[in-house]
């Protein structure tokens, strides 16, 4: 049983960016049966700060943003490039649900001595 939506992206697409998945858009009733508690909550702070990320591109991209400005903008700000990575996907390539799991908790694991 699935239920959700996907919404896709015109700007995503045009950036070369597949699946062109507009994750502030899309949903998921069922995620919370089928994931863990702690998956759920990573799932929550990867989009949180997509949306920071995306909510403060205009800024980021004149150099308007200042570093030091707001903690949550400058985690999406350092972390964008791996959130990108972990959203884009060839389309030959395909991914277990673990292997996906696994992928997000690496995003947010702490640094190696830190």
């Amino acid at each position: 049983m699935l239920d959700g939506h996907i919404v896709l992206s015109r700007r995503l697409a045009e950036e070369g960016h597949y699946p062109a998945i507009d994750i502030e858009s899309s949903i998921s009733r069922v995620m919370p049966a089928v994931v863990s508690p702690e998956h759920m909550a990573r799932a929550q702070h990867f989009k949180q700060l997509w949306s920071r990320y995306q909510q403060t591109r205009d800024l980021i991209s004149v150099g308007a943003y200042v570093a030091g400005g707001d903690r949550e903008t400058d985690m999406a700000l350092a972390l964008h490039p791996v959130l990108v990575r972990y959203q884009r996907q060839g389309l030959r390539d395909n991914e277990s649900m673990q292997g996906s799991g696994e992928a997000l908790a690496s995003i947010f694991a702490p640094a190696p001595g830190g």
